[in-house]
């Protein structure tokens, strides 16, 4: 069913309930059995509606602080609806009747608090300083709480003109009952304003929803105070009243999205094209899917639960557990299976070569002049000596290792660390076959471009920036500039998820400039280099700074 029918059909369902309930207080009968079944139609579906509206808040609001919030909301406006029922219908003695109306002011003082408190709390992360105004406002509440609790001694928020025992039917109203009923119109006028000032939503200029029923709210506040003759005709029942324009508010500020849901979380999963994927509960009866993703046995899911299953044409069915049930997606990796085969071959050649290099290595210690090219292979070698290392400890741990997953990890650094190694050879014979000892910025982007394109193959995200790319360069800082990204990235193999590597120069000198992602604190990986800037810009985001030049 699409969304708009189904939020149609919702609205209509609450009104029709709503309308019911209201008919069941305009009929006036002498039969006492007649009504006390009406009385009790109506009460039941106040609280059935507003049962359903908890179990709505806690499936759909988004964030999980708001969510929390909204739900003790909607538990306060049941416990307000069950405490009318008692008073009227249970408790016959005064005191009982006046301790209920008392606790009438419990759900009335929290709600507005609670309901600011949610609008604070959308998008906000969790500090010191959020939690201090969180308990101020509280704190506040609790003394209003208190004050209406203790009004027998001190009669500040109700003024009774008789003789105890008290009573909710003669009594007049003091200075602690204005402040909480400016502090129930604070409270809903700051929630509508933080959320209108929050929200991102295209429906933003709808904010004035949420504001019809606040105003109805306030008219009837003040027509109940002045204790207007109609008032007690139309809506005499405040909790009946006050419950609907508060869940009223609130439903409308999810309506015109200042709240956010996931309502439409079907259409948008339905709407991925580029994506097969099925979502099923945990008998493997399929509810929800997008794109092509082909029918599995039951025998074939329990396998891709146990482990991802590779098909014949190089489509990988994967899986995760979800709330109630399977999602299932698949992922074409046959180009990917091409590249592995390639990198087995290579795998050989750069063993082969790499013992063939330590062999050139050690000849060139006792022999002092040799060939120009057996001198550029020299210094090359010893310049990336610790890769060829590195590589080699790769593969000792790709013969040893016997998991798919870190075996696929293994074979992607050697991907990064050999185009390293290809890259900056072409750099360096580029210098010496070059006239002078200079090469641009255009052979250090072509270098960048090539490793950062690897570096997809590790799951991390890089991208790179250089300035001026045809302007001619000491050889010398564009291999700096290379040679400080690969050994960034290898410090950070394991820990970094996205790498921003900018080259620029400011004032005739190279400045390196890096931006990384990382969950913890990169300090510790980099302390080979004490010269390098490292700042923490926000909680997972870092800054390094290296002079080049």
């Amino acid at each position: 069913m699409p969304y708009q029918k189904k939020r149609f059909l919702s609205y209509t369902t609450v009104f029709l309930c709503f309308l019911a309930a209201y008919i069941c207080r305009l009929i006036d009968t002498d039969n006492d059995l007649l009504h006390a079944l009406l009385d009790q139609s109506r009460t039941s579906i106040y609280l059935g509606l507003y049962c359903a509206w908890v179990t709505y808040l806690n499936k759909h609001i988004v964030y999980k602080k708001m969510r929390q919030c909204l739900t003790a909301i909607g538990c306060l406006m049941v416990f307000w609806f069950f405490l009318r029922t008692i008073k009227y219908h249970v408790f016959q003695d005064p005191l009982s009747i006046h301790i209920c109306w008392y606790l009438y002011y419990l759900p009335m003082i929290l709600i507005p608090t609670l309901g600011l408190n949610a609008a604070l709390l959308l998008e906000e992360k969790e500090n010191t300083k959020i939690k201090k105004r969180h308990v101020l406002l509280l704190l506040f509440a609790a003394v209003l709480i208190i004050g209406v609790f203790t009004n027998d001694l001190h009669q500040l928020v109700f003024r009774f003109y008789l003789k105890p025992p008290y009573s909710d039917k003669n009594y007049g109203y003091g200075f602690l009952f204005v402040v909480i009923q400016v502090w129930i119109i604070f409270c809903l006028s700051a929630m509508d304003v933080i959320l209108v000032r929050k929200s991102k939503t295209f429906e933003k200029k709808r904010f004035w929803l949420p504001v019809i029923p606040g105003i109805v709210l306030l008219g009837w506040n003040i027509g109940n105070i002045l204790r207007l003759p109609f008032i007690s005709i139309i809506a005499g029942d405040l909790t009946a009243v006050c419950c609907l324009c508060i869940a009223a508010i609130f439903q409308s500020c999810i309506l015109c999205g200042l709240i956010p849901t996931n309502s439409r979380y079907f259409e948008l999963f339905q709407s991925t094209g580029s994506l097969d994927a099925e979502i099923t509960d945990e008998a493997f009866r399929r509810y929800y899917y997008t794109g092509n993703f082909p029918k599995l046995s039951k025998e074939l899911r329990e396998c891709v639960i146990a482990e991802s299953l590779l098909q014949e044409n190089g489509i990988l069915i994967k899986h995760i557990p979800v709330r109630g049930g399977h999602l299932f997606w698949t992922e074409d990796i046959s180009v990917l299976l091409d590249q592995y085969q390639d990198i087995q071959e290579q795998q050989e050649e750069l063993t082969a070569r790499n013992q063939l290099l330590q062999m050139t290595y050690q000849k060139e210690a006792a022999r002092r002049k040799l060939e120009e090219q057996n001198h550029l292979m020299n210094m090359i070698q010893d310049q990336t000596y610790r890769q060829y290392e590195l590589l080699s400890l790769y593969m000792k741990k790709f013969e040893q290792t016997d998991s798919r997953e870190e075996c696929d990890m293994l074979l992607s650094k050697i991907v990064v660390v050999g185009t390293y190694l290809k890259r900056r050879k072409n750099l360096v014979l580029t210098k010496y076959s070059s006239q002078g000892d200079s090469l641009t910025m255009a052979d250090l982007k072509q270098s960048l471009a090539e490793s950062c394109e690897n570096l997809k193959l590790c799951k991390i995200r890089a991208a790179y920036f250089v300035q001026d790319k045809e302007k001619l360069l000491h050889a010398d800082d564009v291999l700096r500039c290379y040679d400080f990204f690969e050994w960034l990235i290898e410090q950070l193999f394991d820990v970094v998820s996205a790498v921003f590597f900018r080259v620029t120069q400011i004032e005739e000198k190279l400045q390196i400039s890096v931006h990384v992602v990382c969950l913890i604190d990169i300090r510790i990986f980099l302390t080979e280099r004490p010269d390098l800037l490292i700042q923490q810009e926000e909680e997972q985001e870092w800054f390094i700074r290296c002079p080049v030049s």
